[in-house]
């Protein structure tokens, strides 16, 4: 069973850390604001971020744990609104870009910590915790992507019918939307306001020649975003 740092607030802390154990993994509970204190070499680090938790705190978390390179961290954040992971995007940017992962799931959790769950139930708990229920909450996604219905549809493999009826107030598993959510979250910290459509059909060559539009449509989201996870902190793309 793998060890897995757990920084938490402290009403959230338990919470916290039944998350870890259900995912298979070994917790060991941690202040958010005395989180980097005896961390080793290489091991693992679940920010849990509930959503009522300040900027100023996260920034303070993420900021001790910076000092620690060889870390792996993963923040899990159980809202996955817009202005909150944009917010996260831009914290990750500035603080600590490498090797460091925001997570609005609970599956890539555990692949990112490599941990493998043990309880199905509570797992599935977990996920209608991420589940998307509101009609803005995926149009607003797509919109702010540039994205097209069909763009959308393309990138999961879905029909575009489909992504319709998402927009129509039917409950959409965040689990679908994750990678958009956290592309989302990397280009309001890199891309600057009002070049988006610019940029999402210009050839990049980080990316083979291929526009972003193009890697999104043939399903290499997450192609984008590691890309992004290897840019410097500040860069524009």
């Amino acid at each position: 069973m793998s060890e897995v740092i757990v920084c938490a607030q402290s009403e959230t802390r338990d919470e916290a850390v039944q998350f870890v154990s259900n995912l298979g993994g070994r917790p060991h509970a941690r202040s958010m604001l005395s989180s980097a204190k005896s961390l080793g070499k290489d091991q693992m680090v679940l920010v849990y971020l509930k959503g009522h938790e300040p900027s100023s705190t996260v920034r303070t978390c993420l900021r001790q744990i910076s000092r620690k390179k060889n870390l792996n961290v993963v923040i899990y954040s159980l809202h996955s609104d817009g202005p909150r992971a944009a917010e996260l995007g831009k914290i990750v940017g500035q603080l600590r870009p490498k090797r460091t992962h925001i997570c609005f799931n609970s599956d890539e959790v555990g692949e990112r910590l490599r941990l493998r769950a043990t309880q199905g139930k509570s797992q599935a708990m977990l996920e209608t915790m991420v589940h998307l229920d509101s009609s803005e909450s995926v149009a607003l996604l797509r919109k702010e992507l540039n994205l097209t219905q069909t763009d959308m549809a393309t990138s999961m493999d879905v029909t575009p019918r489909t992504v319709q009826n998402w927009e129509r107030r039917q409950a959409v598993p965040g689990r679908r939307l994750r990678d958009l959510l956290e592309l989302r979250a990397l280009l309001s910290a890199y891309v600057g306001n009002g070049q988006l459509a610019a940029w999402m059909d210009s050839p990049n060559e980080a990316f083979r020649g291929q526009t972003p539009r193009q890697m999104i449509r043939e399903g290499k989201t997450r192609d984008l975003i590691l890309e992004f996870r290897r840019m410097q902190s500040g860069e524009p793309l």
